[in-house]
């Protein structure tokens, strides 16, 4: 990729467009050479479930190496995405002719929501493993090891507030929050055999549910703009460990030491907007 085009990225899709970059000489050889009709036979095999993959070429350490970067990278995105569709899942409500209750689905995906920040968590720590394993020959390792750990404060700190939450609502108590307790007791009264206070209930009940739900969907959209905003810086720092300013892979020269200092004005920020909630309790 040219420098100038990498030049206008940042963060995640600066890192990924680097990686892909890395890779597309070896992937041009290959479509030069002899192998490129294997190639388009072994997708067609993968798209269509016509048998298991038959490798074209034994695999190097840097093909392995490249084929984990992509990998994790990936699945650092996918979180992201995932994030992404329960916000929109959760301002539809699909189900009105089931017996399912409408807070129980509010709910479901605010607690869906947390199980993802952990899993982005967990990647993104992942992730910093991984780059101090693969650079254990490097003669910048020293350096390496210094800005992963100060990396892996940054995530642990900033994302702790939500962890918390996710941690009491798995190992001791169900998630509870005073907006979504209120409309479970609301229904109760739309339960009574009064129809006219049953009527009225019902309507109240809607009000309230339209209210509690615009405020989770716009705490998660919050959560998933704080989440990018430290995915990208985070990534931002990585690229310096692994790649030059024009994306160019394998420096042999120590770059810029990333200190707990660079970073330390960001934890407060994360901490103090990612994934905060207000009103929530346990049980």
């Amino acid at each position: 990729m040219a420098g100038h085009k990498l030049s206008s990225l940042k963060g995640l899709g600066k890192f990924q467009a680097a990686v892909v970059a890395d890779g597309m000489p070896a992937m041009k050889r290959l479509l030069r050479s002899s192998k490129a009709k294997l190639l388009m036979h072994e997708i067609h095999k993968e798209i269509f479930e016509l048998g298991p993959p038959t490798p074209l070429n034994k695999p190097t350490g840097r093909t392995r190496y490249h084929q984990w970067l992509m990998h994790h990278a990936s699945e650092i995105s996918r979180s992201l995405d995932t994030m992404r569709d329960i916000e929109f899942y959760i301002g539809k409500f699909p189900y009105r002719k089931t017996q399912i209750a409408k807070h129980r689905h509010l709910q479901f995906h605010v607690e869906s929501f947390l199980h993802e920040l952990y899993i982005l968590q967990e990647r993104l720590v992942q992730f910093l493993k991984f780059v101090e394993r693969q650079h254990r020959g490097d003669p910048r390792l020293p350096q390496i090891k210094a800005a992963c750990a100060v990396l892996n404060r940054l995530v642990i700190d900033s994302m702790k507030k939500g962890i918390a939450i996710r941690g009491s609502h798995v190992h001791r108590w169900r998630m509870s929050d005073t907006k979504i307790d209120r409309l479970n007791a609301i229904t109760f009264y739309t339960m009574m055999p009064n129809k006219k206070i049953k009527r009225v209930f019902k309507a109240f009940y809607e009000s309230e549910y339209r209210k509690t739900r615009k405020h989770w969907r716009g705490w998660i959209t919050g959560g998933i703009a704080e989440a990018q905003k430290l995915v990208d810086a985070y990534f931002d720092e990585v690229f310096k460990l692994m790649f030059d300013d024009k994306g160019k892979a394998g420096l042999s020269q120590p770059t810029e030491v990333l200190t707990p200092g660079s970073v330390s004005s960001l934890v407060p920020h994360f901490c103090s907007q990612l994934f905060g909630i207000e009103g929530a309790r346990p049980k």
